[in-house]
C-alpha cells in the first residue's frame, strides 16, 4: 500500500509549487502519495493540525511555527520554505476614521486565531510603536473571510494580512490599507510532526527538497504571474510585484540558527514564548 503523506498550508500563492508538484507526479519517485490540505485559518490552525495528527507536514509562518514548537507543539522545523519576508498589509475598514498607523493605539485587532501570524505580527507592530495590547485587543475571526465581515461591521478596527491576498478587497473598497509591515525574517518554514519524523525523518527532507525544486523551476517561469492570478484571483499588478519579490529557499539551504534565535527572542519579548 502506498504511504499517504498529508501536507497543510494556507491557500495562497506561496504554496503553489506544492500543487504543481503533486499534479505532475513529482513525488511519485518517493513511493508516497502526497495530499495537500488547505488551512484558510492560517498558522495557528496549521500548528494545531500538526499537533493533533491531522497532517504530517506543513508550511506555517516561521514565527508561528517557532512559537508553537517553543511552547510544546510536538513538531520540528525541517527547512525554510520562503526566504523572502512576508509583506503584511495593515488594514482598516474603508470608512474607518484612521488613516495613520500611529493612530491605532488602543484599537482592536482582528486575528484568524491565537498563535496565528495575524496575532503575532500585531504584537510586533504594537511593540514597534510602543503600544500595550491586552486580552481585549483581540477579535478572533477565523481568517480573511471573517475579517471582511468584522471590520466593516465595526467588530474590530485593524487587520494584518498578506497584502497580495487583500489587494482585491482594497480595490473594491472593503478595506483601506494604511501601512505595510515586512517580517524581519524568512516568511514561511516547512515543519513536520515529531511522530512523522520519528518514523522516517529522511522522507520529510526528501519531500521538502522536491517541493523546493519545483519552486525553483517556477521562479524561472515567465508565466508565473498569470498562473497565480488565475488560481488565486489576484490582481495582475499585485501578482507581478509578488513575483519580483518572492524567493523560495534553495533545495540545499540549511536553517540558520541565528535566525531561529532572533525569531525566538522577538517572540519572548512580545510575550508569546515564555523563555
Amino acid at each position: 500500500m502506498t504511504q499517504l503523506v498529508r501536507v497543510g498550508g494556507v491557500p495562497e500563492h506561496f504554496n503553489y509549487p506544492w500543487h504543481v508538484a503533486i499534479d505532475s507526479g513529482a513525488f511519485d519517485s518517493l513511493g508516497v502519495a502526497v495530499e495537500w490540505i488547505d488551512f484558510p485559518g492560517g498558522t495557528g490552525a496549521i500548528m494545531a493540525a500538526l499537533e493533533s495528527g491531522e497532517i504530517d507536514m506543513a508550511t506555517p509562518l516561521t514565527e508561528g511555527a517557532i512559537t508553537a514548537i517553543a511552547n510544546g507543539n510536538p513538531s520540528e522545523l525541517v527547512s525554510i520554505w520562503v526566504d523572502s519576508p512576508l509583506l503584511w498589509g495593515i488594514h482598516v475598514a474603508n470608512d474607518s476614521p484612521f488613516d495613520r498607523v500611529e493612530g491605532l493605539e488602543g484599537q482592536r485587532f482582528a486575528i484568524s486565531r491565537y498563535g496565528s501570524g495575524s496575532e503575532l505580527m500585531s504584537l510586533v507592530l504594537a511593540q514597534n510603536n510602543g503600544w500595550t495590547l491586552t486580552d481585549d485587543s483581540w477579535v478572533p475571526v477565523g481568517g480573511l473571510d471573517g475579517a471582511l465581515a468584522a471590520l466593516p461591521a465595526g467588530d474590530a478596527e485593524v487587520f494584518l494580512w498578506n497584502l497580495s491576498m487583500t489587494q482585491p478587497h482594497v480595490s473594491d473598497g472593503t478595506f483601506r490599507r494604511i501601512g505595510v509591515l515586512p517580517t524581519p525574517w524568512p516568511s514561511f518554514a516547512i515543519a513536520a510532526s515529531t511522530a512523522f519524523l520519528d518514523a522516517d525523518a529522511s522522507l520529510a527532507r526528501r519531500i521538502s527538497v522536491i517541493a523546493r525544486q519545483q519552486a525553483d523551476a517556477l521562479e524561472l517561469d515567465e508565466e508565473l504571474g498569470q498562473l497565480v492570478v488565475d488560481r488565486y484571483n489576484l490582481e495582475v499588478e499585485s501578482a507581478l510585484e509578488w513575483v519580483d519579490q518572492i524567493d523560495w529557499t534553495s533545495p540545499d539551504a540549511a536553517i540558520d540558527p541565528a535566525m531561529v534565535a532572533a525569531v525566538t527572542a522577538r517572540m519572548v519579548s512580545v510575550g508569546r514564548i515564555n523563555s
